[in-house]
């Protein structure tokens, strides 16, 4: 397809193609978090009254034949739910994809935001390099931390796991893995099946301790502070395994014996705090 103009980027001097495309080779790259039905009809109140204004940024697939949006989604849905037949687009080169999916943030993420985004990042470099180690430094610099990999393959069994309580803990005992990233897809799913099974238990004991008569907004949360068995300690020698493995122990013996929370003193830090005592 011809492009319409063709500009130098100003800053780092590739070629930026502008285009005018028909909606149906348009297409949305996958590794995108999951769209707003809300913010799609805010978007189509606007077009009413103001048009298509703002291109879309896209890629370039099957020689020309179709585009791939990776900055502008909602626009796109919103656009193609108002039956707008063409859209203006803006081709750049297909290396900045993951660098653009990382810093086009609309709203600080969740954490089931980001680990969807991060697992559909690393399906896409699996799917391309199945070869390349996990702990490869062009993974690294698109994934920022590895245990958002672990969540999203956890968050797609389960959609109401009580990530942010176990958080703190997989993140201080994740780690990139030095081994092909098709190896490492399966050590990933062993474990989410952990993280599940952590999330199972976490739920017993807290209506376990809800039965004596204890409840507050932070009790998944103490919960796996008092059963943690790595504490507050930045440097963690045991493998991801055998801190949740602990862990789990640790939460089927409070579901035994819930009046042990009792001796527990819980202090609830801020994100601040959390992410400083986890380096």
């Amino acid at each position: 397809m011809k492009a319409l103009a063709k500009i130098k980027e100003p800053l780092l001097g590739y070629e930026q193609k502008f285009l005018f495309v028909p909606i149906d080779k348009l297409e949305v790259v996958e590794i995108q978090r999951k769209p707003s039905p809300y913010h799609i009809r805010r978007l189509q109140e606007s077009m009413r009254k103001i048009g298509f204004v703002a291109p879309l940024v896209a890629i370039e697939k099957e020689k020309g034949e179709k585009y791939l949006v990776i900055d502008g989604q909602h626009r796109y849905l919103a656009a193609k739910e108002l039956g707008i037949p063409a859209l203006p687009i803006i081709v750049i080169p297909e290396k900045y994809v993951f660098d653009l999916m990382e810093l086009n943030i609309e709203k600080q993420m969740s954490l089931r935001e980001k680990a969807y985004v991060s697992l559909n990042v690393y399906r896409q470099y699996l799917k391309e390099k199945p070869d390349l180690s996990e702990d490869d430094g062009a993974i690294k610099d698109s994934i920022e931390f590895p245990h958002y990999i672990t969540f999203g393959l956890a968050y797609e069994e389960n959609p109401h796991l009580w990530g942010s309580a176990l958080e703190s803990i997989a993140r201080r005992s994740d780690n990139f893995l030095a081994v092909p990233l098709k190896k490492a897809e399966k050590i990933r799913k062993k474990r989410a099946e952990l993280i599940l099974k952590t999330d199972q238990l976490l739920r017993e004991a807290g209506e376990r301790i809800r039965q004596l008569g204890i409840d507050h907004p932070f009790l998944a949360r103490e919960i796996i502070s008092f059963s943690s068995p790595i504490g507050r300690k930045r440097i963690i020698e045991q493998s991801f395994e055998e801190v949740f493995d602990l862990l789990n122990k640790n939460l089927k013996d409070l579901i035994a014996h819930p009046e042990k929370i009792r001796t527990h003193k819980f202090e609830e830090t801020s994100e601040e705090e959390s992410a400083e005592a986890v380096g």
